[in-house]
């Protein structure tokens, strides 16, 4: 496939912005999401995780996107995100558990290491139409066609899948949008673990919004009056807060915290994910 000049540049936009976004999963997910939409005409964006075992195959939702038609960005995280409603996430967060096809793309991805592929290619229309996950999801959002990447990420080579839906009334994706979709997975995916963040990894992942705002001051060079000055908190609450940012990434010093940045190299969590806060 050749691509133009403009549609490179786009890939290679959008994956820059993600990985602008390196240090906090749910934020480089969303770009990339709403990035992949808009360049592919679509209207909602999932990316999920995808376990297999033997002939099983699940997947997880671990990022949902979806573009309204004034073309305003509604986002949600399925798995830490307490914005979007329980079953709508219930159901994305099953969907390829209710249909067949994922075995089929997951037997390309067995046999050559990555699949992209189109509604069409597989299931039917009178069985998608017929399907819990149409009549229970996409047909709400407008989900008429769809286009699915499946590709291995992270240091561990797991599986990673992207899938961007296109609304009703609009032409099936083309051979052209299939690869831009395929081009822009293959540029990210080496990437995740490596230089984007998840949440086995040390991030913003879990950090309450106090902590996020903190822990951007000290980044901008701010002493811990200074930014204390700025939250107008006391300063025993703000070195509380650089104590607990310390904790979180598995630093000493805020040379050392500083450093991690700098290096933008995730290191892994030894106590595994945790639960994102709100306060």
């Amino acid at each position: 496939m050749d691509f133009t000049v403009e549609d490179i540049a786009s890939v290679v936009r959008l994956v820059r912005e993600a990985s602008d976004l390196w240090d906090d999963p749910h934020a480089w997910r969303e770009s990339l999401l709403l990035g992949a939409c808009e360049l592919l005409q679509g209207n909602v964006g999932t990316m999920y995780a995808v376990e297999s075992c033997g002939n099983r195959h699940r997947v997880r939702a671990i990022a949902v996107v979806e573009l309204s038609n004034a073309a305003t960005a509604f986002v949600h995280s399925s798995i830490h995100s307490s914005t979007g409603s329980d079953t709508a996430r219930e159901i994305v967060e099953t969907e390829f558990r209710e249909v067949p096809e994922i075995n089929q793309l997951c037997e390309v991805y067995e046999e050559v290491g990555c699949a992209t592929m189109t509604r069409s290619q597989l299931t039917r229309d009178a069985a998608l139409l017929t399907s819990p996950m149409y009549t229970e999801f996409r047909k709400d959002h407008d989900c008429g066609d769809y286009l699915v990447s499946l590709r291995k990420v992270d240091v561990p080579q797991r599986a990673g899948l992207i899938q961007i839906n296109r609304p009703h009334g609009l032409a099936p994706f083309t051979p052209r949008e299939v690869a831009l979709l395929e081009l822009l997975h293959s540029e990210i995916a080496p990437l995740i673990g490596v230089r984007l963040t998840t949440e086995e990894y040390l991030s913003r992942d879990g950090l309450s919004r106090r902590l996020n705002e903190t822990l951007s001051l000290l980044l901008e060079g701010c002493s811990e009056k200074e930014a204390a000055v700025s939250l107008k908190i006391s300063p025993r609450t703000l070195h509380d807060y650089v104590t607990m940012l310390y904790k979180h990434f598995k630093v000493t010093s805020r040379a050392e915290l500083l450093a991690y940045f700098i290096h933008r190299r995730p290191e892994r969590r030894l106590d595994g994910p945790v639960r994102r806060t709100s306060k």
